[in-house]
């Protein structure tokens, strides 16, 4: 059975290496199925966007501190994952890796579980977590505050 099917015709499309001009972009169940040229007809209804839009892929940000009003390093919970995943969803990001800066050893125990539970509850976006640190220069900390830097044992 065939699911809901959607298309866009756009002035450019950046399918990820390159801008294509005047294109229709057909997708099903949120699955791009075809990319075809602007004169096309598809089988669905198409939804024109504004002549300056660029379509592109959803984006894979591998470096997220936080979103929403939320930093991952104040709020260890699925529900701060959750926030901050949907606050880079507005903005284009598809998926994400939120990321701790260095912290202590129990509150990268608390990411790491909050991390396993977004994604087990299927929070979208949220592919893993990134821990940044805590084995870093004292001398070029950075954001890190120096109480939670490690020396690597």
């Amino acid at each position: 059975m065939a699911g809901a099917r959607r298309a866009w015709r756009t002035r450019r499309l950046f399918d990820g290496t390159r801008i294509l001009d005047d294109r229709i972009v057909v997708a099903e169940d949120g699955v791009v199925v075809a990319v075809l040229s602007a004169d096309a007809v598809p089988d669905c209804a198409i939804d024109e966007l504004p002549d300056d839009a660029v379509l592109a892929p959803g984006f894979i940000d591998i470096q997220v501190n936080g979103g929403g009003g939320v930093m991952l390093n104040d709020s260890l919970t699925v529900e701060g994952i959750a926030t901050i995943c949907a606050a880079h969803a507005g903005f284009g990001t598809r998926f994400l890796l939120p990321t701790l800066i260095s912290a202590g050893r129990a509150d990268i125990a608390r990411a790491i579980a909050a991390t396993r539970d977004a994604i087990a509850q299927g929070v979208p976006g949220v592919l893993g977590l990134h821990i940044e640190g805590p084995f870093i220069n004292p001398e070029r900390n950075g954001a890190h505050p120096l109480a939670n830097l490690l020396r690597p044992e």
